[in-house]
């Protein structure tokens, strides 16, 4: 009963209608700290929005990847298809948009995933709105313009204020930060885990079955 819950629970991301698309506008005017906040852009044609407590919107992920820890074997194939889908030919575990965690002493393993925030703490935290929703695919998913990121890593130490390890990465051969994007709608490390452990699910799904908005796990 249990398995079959989760299959219900999986689905794929459709991209959005590129006519659809053009009448959304990416929300881009999110800063924080000492450059104060600059303007806000709406996103249209949303079936659902959060409002930040300070009256901006954001368009909530229209998915998040979800982990059955206590299926994890720690073979940490999630992590070299992550690698290998947006970093090809670096195959490094460091530059995996997961980690897989140990706890050495009870020998169980854990996806950390990125949660794709109601309120992203490290959407809010950039200082030169790097951070942005995706619409061309129509995920929604907070993602990072690598041509605006400037390494500041202010986005990490926001998430790591959350959670821990932080979700957000940083890549110093490129000196830019890295986080996950849903793969633009068909996340490879949903794809290639062998157990199962990993799922794609609706956000109100997830919302309702325990992913956190906003706390550290």
């Amino acid at each position: 009963m249990e398995a079959q819950n989760k299959k219900d629970l999986s689905f794929k991301i459709e991209p959005s209608d590129p006519a659809d698309a053009e009448r959304r506008t990416v929300l881009k005017g999110l800063t924080l700290g000492t450059f104060g906040l600059a303007s806000l852009f709406t996103i249209g044609n949303l079936l659902e929005v959060l409002t930040f407590p300070n009256g901006e919107k954001v368009a909530l992920a229209k998915a998040v990847i979800m982990a059955d820890k206590s299926l994890c074997a720690g073979c940490r194939i999630c992590e070299m298809a992550c690698t290998n889908f947006n970093s090809p030919g670096r195959n490094s575990p460091a530059l995996a948009r997961l980690t897989i965690t140990k706890d050495y002493l009870k020998g169980d393993y854990e996806p950390k995933l990125c949660y794709q925030c109601a309120d992203p703490p490290c959407l809010r935290a950039c200082p030169v709105t790097a951070l942005q929703v995706e619409i061309k695919q129509g995920t929604y998913a907070r993602i990072i313009d690598e041509r605006v990121c400037i390494g500041c890593q202010r986005c990490v130490q926001a998430c790591a204020n959350h959670f821990r390890p932080a979700r957000l990465k940083f890549d110093p051969h490129r000196y830019r930060t890295i986080k996950c994007h849903l793969c633009w709608g068909d996340p490879q490390c949903v794809k290639f885990c062998p157990l199962g452990v990993l799922r794609l699910v609706k956000s109100e799904q997830g919302l309702i079955i325990g992913y956190p908005a906003m706390k550290d796990d």
